[in-house]
């Protein structure tokens, strides 16, 4: 019995990642596919639309915006837009913390490489591996600004949510880790690839 319960776990975690990521990839599609059959219906015969052209659709939008977002006339009505949300009550909170996130993961030719750093403590052993979100506290409230501070974010494992730190720079290291290799192991708690686990303490 012992043997049959091992090999069915050993399947069963070995598919499992597979699986939910094949679940969570479906989910997206269908949800994507809703939303844009919904809108391509108002201008297209029920009977001549495609499954899938929703969702081919929408990728050939978001290619096409980022080909043309840096061009001047695509980057004033954005502007616009984005001037539109920020100033709109409760939306502006939900808007300015999801586009802060996606431009500090938004890949960039001017990103500086240390955003992943080493946190050591004086006088302590103990590592701690975060996001540097600011170099300086100038330009916060008056209460939190200090010199010599910066801010790093330290997300939690297995789970959304983390905690900011602001810490002397001092105690700061850059590492050359990049930022999604970084929140990867982050999220996984570190834990090594199959085919290296093993080792003692």
């Amino acid at each position: 019995m012992k043997q049959i319960t091992a090999t069915f776990l050993k399947g069963l975690f070995t598919l499992l990642p597979l699986l939910l990521s094949i679940y969570v990839l479906l989910w997206f599609l269908t949800w994507v596919e809703g939303v844009s059959r919904s809108f391509i219906l108002t201008f297209v015969p029920d009977f001549l639309y495609i499954p899938g052209l929703g969702v081919v659709l929408v990728c050939l939008l978001i290619y096409g915006f980022g080909t043309v977002i840096d061009r001047p006339l695509a980057k004033w009505v954005f502007n616009l837009v984005d001037r539109a949300f920020s100033g709109l009550p409760i939306i502006k909170t939900v808007y300015m913390a999801i586009k802060d996130f996606t431009e500090y993961l938004k890949p960039s030719k001017d990103k500086k490489a240390n955003q992943v750093v080493l946190v050591r403590m004086p006088d302590s052993r103990i590592e701690i591996v975060g996001l540097m979100t600011r170099e300086s506290l100038v330009g916060l409230p008056e209460a939190v600004t200090k010199d010599g501070q910066v801010a790093v974010y330290f997300p939690m494992s297995y789970q959304i949510g983390g905690y900011t730190l602001f810490l002397p720079a001092a105690w700061v290291h850059a590492t050359n880790l990049p930022v999604e290799s970084a929140m990867r192991s982050i999220i996984t708690a570190w834990l090594p690839p199959r085919d290296k686990v093993g080792g003692t303490l």
